[in-house]
This record gives C-alpha cells, sequence and structure tokens, in this order.
C-alpha cells in the first residue's frame, strides 16, 4: 500500500468556512456506518486519521482532506439515522446543497455503499442529485470481506442493477485487506484529470 500524504484543513459547519483552495475535490457520502472514515483511512495508508465516530449519524460537519498536495476529499455526514426526521433532513440538505450548487472544483462523488445492503431511498436521492449536478459517480463497496465471493457477485449485480450505473463503475473494496484501493486510485486520478 503506497502511503499519501493527508492533512485536514477544516470541519465546515457551512459555506463560509470551506478552505480557499482551487485544487480538485472529490465527495464521500454514504449511510452512516457504510464506512467513509475507513475507506479514506485506507485509501491513504493510515489509520485512525479519518474520524470514525462511535455513535452513527452524529458527524454533522464537511470534513475537508487536503491528499498529496493536488486534490481535496470531502467527507460528507453520514446519512440515513436520522435523516427520518425532518429537522435533521433539513440541516443535512442545508449543509449539502450550497456545496453541491456552488463548489465548482467539485469533480465527482463517491457513494460508499455497505456491499451487504441494498441501496435505500437516501442513496438513491444522493445518485440522483449528484447526477442532475452532472458529476461523475463511483460506488465504493465496502466490507466485501465480510462476504462469499459468489455472495458479493450477486450483491454486485443487485447494487449496480438499483442505481442503474455501469459495472464498472463499481468498486469493490476492504479496508481490512486493502483489495480494491489501487482501483480506486485509478479511478479518482481519472475524475480529478476530467
Amino acid at each position: 500500500m503506497q502511503y499519501h500524504e493527508i492533512e485536514l484543513l477544516v470541519s465546515a459547519a457551512g459555506e463560509k468556512q470551506w478552505p480557499n483552495s482551487s485544487l480538485p475535490e472529490i465527495m464521500y457520502a454514504g449511510r452512516s456506518n457504510a464506512g467513509k472514515s475507513s475507506l479514506i483511512n485506507s485509501l491513504c495508508g493510515r489509520k485512525n486519521f479519518a474520524y470514525k465516530g462511535k455513535t452513527p449519524g452524529k458527524t454533522r460537519l464537511l470534513n475537508f482532506y487536503e491528499v498529496d498536495k493536488k486534490m481535496i476529499f470531502t467527507d460528507a455526514p453520514g446519512y440515513g439515522y436520522a435523516m427520518g426526521i425532518r429537522s435533521d433532513a433539513a440541516s443535512f440538505a442545508k449543509l449539502l446543497d450550497p456545496y453541491f450548487e456552488k463548489r465548482e472544483q467539485l469533480k465527482g462523488m463517491i457513494l460508499v455503499l455497505d456491499c451487504r445492503r441494498t441501496p435505500n431511498d437516501d442513496d438513491l436521492t444522493m445518485i440522483e442529485y449528484a447526477r442532475s449536478m452532472h458529476l461523475p459517480i463511483l460506488a465504493a463497496l465496502t466490507k466485501i470481506d465480510k462476504l462469499s465471493r459468489n455472495q458479493l457477485n450477486q450483491q454486485i449485480e443487485l447494487i449496480v442493477n438499483t442505481l442503474h450505473i455501469s459495472r464498472t463503475s463499481a468498486i469493490p473494496v476492504s479496508s481490512l485487506n486493502k483489495d480494491g484501493m489501487d482501483t480506486m486510485w485509478k479511478q479518482i486520478n481519472n475524475m480529478i484529470k476530467a
């Protein structure tokens, strides 16, 4: 695993706190407990850099990480646990809507999905929002080490069909044994060059 330099620039509660940067940005979105922080840590060869909360759904900030001084990973709050509560859903939208609409350096979105789960309405809403902004989308399918090869292939097929994405846009990954990280980096580099 290649080491990548990573630095937390800011945890932003709103637009005024976004970093003043022209570097290309990739947004990470996903359900609470899907493995976003673990994925970012694995991509950068770290164990506990990106914050992994003990209570799913409690992070309420956009975390901006500068990677190798050439791109920014934007880690969005996990959704799902509290999205049914109107005030939490409104707060989530208030945080993300301006970012999607105004952040010109946003080059793509990585939707992080636990490969054992079927994408739900929140996942579909998130991917449709990215599509409406004409963003390239990758699905990082986490926790693949918890399934047999046959189960994984069935789940990949289910996820690809549910999200209406190409098979090449769905990347099985494991933070435990680092499977899929080289493929992720290749796709991320393609996104920021596009």
